[in-house]
């Protein structure tokens, strides 16, 4: 798609959009807040709990390489051919991106279409932008709309209240328009909004990050899960695993299935 496509496919919205949001309250504030929040320390969780059962399955696999009898069994039985990601990560060669805390880029063209970023018209231009969102990403400059943008599609709520939310606590120097004061909210005192600001803001750096590193780390899950079943659906290299490495057997059998941490389901299958 051209750009001139991707600007026209909101060009409406853009010529229109141009009328002030309407007043966000302060019980809507802490509901969406306190819910978006949730989702995002559920999803970094998911993030994390990716990256321990990769760093754990390198871990054991890297000990058994590292004795002669199961090298010489896989490949006996044809289960030599490990996941190259996964070989990779048994070598150390293979070392993810540990959270730093330092934004991601998130701004690489700062060319604006009526007030707005390119780049975060690009991302929108896949589904549909409620009336009004646009109008309230011009309160805020263009890397904030870029970041806004990406909290609001890696959550799935391109929605008019998120929106409000995360201009409504955007720090006061990441506004278009700084010197104006702030968005006052009855029943929410001003250390409240600015805790709520410091928390979304370390949050949102949180999530962001682990955005960038989850579809990675899946797809390599994937192929790791994938032949850690190969491994169980062998009888003689579950035997030998009984037999010599009890403790990685029943460590296998969790990361298969980390619902199920019952080594005699998976011993009888065998026996």
């Amino acid at each position: 798609m051209t750009q001139g496509a991707k600007i026209s496919r909101h060009a409406v919205a853009l010529a229109s959009d141009l009328q002030g949001p309407q007043k966000l309250y302060s019980h809507q504030l802490r509901a969406t807040y306190d819910c978006q929040c949730e989702r995002m320390r559920l999803f970094i969780r998911e993030a994390n709990a990716s990256q321990k059962a990769l760093e754990k399955m390198a871990a054991f696999f890297g000990k058994l390489t590292t004795v002669v009898a199961f090298r010489a069994l896989i490949e006996a039985e044809r289960l030599d051919s490990i996941p190259t990601q996964l070989a990779e990560r048994i070598r150390g060669n293979r070392a993810d991106f540990p959270f730093t805390g330092k934004k991601p880029t998130l701004l690489t063209n700062r060319q604006l279409i009526a007030g707005i970023c390119l780049d975060a018209l690009e991302l929108l231009e896949d589904g549909p932008v409620p009336a009004g969102i646009f109008s309230l990403l011009r309160k805020v400059v263009p890397g904030r709309q870029m970041e806004i943008t990406r909290l609001m599609i890696g959550l799935d709520r391109v929605r008019l209240l998120w929106a409000r939310v995360l201009v409504g606590l955007t720090p006061q120097s990441q506004l278009a328009a700084p010197s104006v004061p702030r968005m006052q909210f009855a029943g929410i005192n001003a250390s409240d909004i600015a805790a709520m600001e410091i928390e979304l803001a370390a949050l949102s750096l949180e999530f962001l990050n682990a955005a960038e590193r989850l579809g990675p780390w899946g797809l390599e899950l994937v192929a790791a899960r994938g032949y850690l079943n190969r491994l169980m659906d062998n009888a003689p290299v579950v035997r030998y695993l009984a037999r010599s490495f009890p403790e990685t057997l029943s460590e296998f059998q969790k990361l298969i299935d980390p619902t199920s941490c019952s080594l005699a389901t998976t011993l009888t299958r065998w026996r």
